[in-house]
């Protein structure tokens, strides 16, 4: 944050400013910012948590203060807030922008804009002709005239703020600037809302249990579940799509690591030493956080069941996940197969992983692929119940190793087989497609959706939203079938949806 002589605040607050509060609160905060601040980007949830806390006591105002030297997307993305603002809709911009800072492109603040279902037409034309630079210009010139030499920089009650930036040192010093006892007032009103929310992560999932704090219920699982499934469905197309690459060359791993193995070791243990090696690329994705269909991607479906995301919202992801991770898998099988990374001994076994796989009938191997998709379901909820990395580290090493000992087929990692055997030229693309790909993809998604999504959502149906009416979140029923909107619940507070929008 900045440091200047001048410690007041120049330019008062006025309608012409983007306020989220009453206007006759005690306290007013005014924060000069830049969306691609990276300090600004770490402020942002410590100032939606003091808002959520102080509730009606407190003004937000955001002014505009672009470093463009140092940030070279800052004052388009400031543009694109303003052309937000035009249509009502600046606080959306605002939060996504954050929410998002690694991705401010033209191509982005488009994207965004539609996702928001802003007029994407005019939103574009006045970027193109900077319609709102003069605005934007406005803001910085106040800033300059208060002192404001980067950011963020804050005023309370028009007072420089230059104490840390967390949360308890700027509450307390919101607390000390306004009207103390109103405010312990409202405190108090808060008290058991506040004392469920302190163990929670930004997104507002449990990050202890209530009860027991190293022991999640299955509510404080499934709400873990649920911010997950929002923090993929907000991802853009470009970032699932190059994760899930990633995600089936990670799979790749899986694929030379056991064959290679099982290749080199005695031939009447081969098969239990090479099994150990099937967990490395789930390894890889769990902790890694990479895109995985059947993994990342079965998590989605609880929104959908709950009605807060749509069908083809899941099915875009779907989509886009699972033809990433088969085309990293299959370039990974490819250079395996056409390379001499493999010795002859695991490029021998390397084959026979894939005959096996052809050899297997449809119906076989749909119905291992249903106990595969359970056991990789199973992980899901028990990764989201853990608290640390080892646990889930075991956790993934354990059920994994029994996909393959009981020779069951993933479809990703059968994928990554089967290619294999047809870049050796000993079966067809449309034979890998029809004969395996298919059956094991729909039994890996049955078996998946059952257990995670519909045996898990009814023990936890009453509660799935702590802090929010699930009514207030449903998608009509239409909306639930085609709607286009990219986020899934983006749960926030009364307090937050309540306060002043942008006048």
């Amino acid at each position: 944050m900045s440091r200047s002589t001048v410690s007041t605040l120049a330019v008062p607050v006025t309608e012409r400013d983007h306020v989220r509060g009453p206007d006759d609160a005690p306290l007013t905060l005014v924060l000069y910012g830049d969306f691609e601040c990276p300090s600004c980007g770490e402020l942002y949830p410590v100032l939606k948590r003091i808002q959520d806390r102080l509730g009606d006591k407190l003004r937000f105002v955001f002014r505009h203060f672009p470093l463009t030297e140092a940030h070279p997307h800052a004052l388009r993305a400031a543009e694109a807030a303003e052309a937000a603002a035009a249509q009502g809709m600046f606080w959306e911009m605002h939060d996504i922008l954050y929410d998002h800072q690694d991705a401010l492109t033209d191509e982005d603040l488009i994207e965004y804009a539609a996702d928001i279902g802003l007029d994407t037409e005019q939103f574009t034309r006045e970027l193109d002709a900077g319609v709102h630079e003069e605005r934007i210009e406005e803001d910085v010139s106040g800033g300059a005239h208060s002192g404001v030499d980067g950011t963020p920089t804050i005023f309370i009650n028009g007072r420089r703020y230059d104490g840390p930036l967390e949360y308890d040192a700027l509450l307390e010093a919101l607390v000390q600037t306004g009207d103390l006892s109103a405010i312990q007032a409202s405190i108090r009103h808060r008290d058991r809302a506040l004392r469920e929310t302190i163990e929670r992560s930004r997104s507002g999932a449990p990050a202890s249990g209530a009860a027991i704090r190293d022991y999640f219920s299955a509510d404080e699982i499934f709400q873990r579940l649920v911010a997950t499934a929002d923090e993929e469905f907000s991802r853009r197309n470009r970032q699932l799509f190059m994760s899930g690459v990633a995600a089936g060359l990670a799979i790749t791993l899986t694929f030379l690591a056991r064959s290679a193995v099982t290749a080199t070791v005695p031939l009447e243990s081969a098969p239990l030493i090479g099994n150990l090696f099937y967990p490395i690329g789930f390894i890889l994705i769990v902790l890694g956080r990479y895109q995985l269909f059947t993994e990342n991607t079965l998590t989605p479906v609880t929104l959908v069941l709950t009605r807060i995301a749509s069908v083809r919202n899941l099915l875009r992801l779907w989509g886009i996940v699972i033809v990433a991770n088969v085309l990293g898998a299959a370039l990974g099988a490819f250079v395996l197969a056409t390379t001499g990374v493999f010795t002859p001994q695991a490029a021998e076994v390397a084959v026979g992983f894939g005959e096996h796989a052809f050899e297997t009938g449809w119906w076989d191997l749909f119905f291992k692929g249903i106990f595969a998709g359970n056991i990789v379901a199973a992980l899901v909820w028990l990764v989201h119940a853990s608290r640390d990395t080892t646990t889930r580290l075991l956790l993934v090493i354990f059920l994994m190793f029994l996909i393959p000992s009981a020779d069951l087929f993933h479809c990703i990692t059968g994928a990554c087989e089967v290619l294999y055997f047809v870049f050796q030229g000993n079966a067809s693309l449309w034979a890998a497609f029809a004969a395996f790909f298919v059956p094991v993809t729909l039994g890996n998604i049955v078996g998946g959706v059952v257990l995670v999504a519909l045996l898990n959502y009814s023990q936890t149906a009453e509660r799935r939203f702590p802090d929010r009416d699930p009514s207030d979140l449903k998608l009509t029923w239409a909306e639930w079938i085609y709607s286009r909107q990219a986020g899934g619940p983006q749960i926030r507070s009364s307090t937050e949806e309540t306060g002043t929008e942008n006048r």
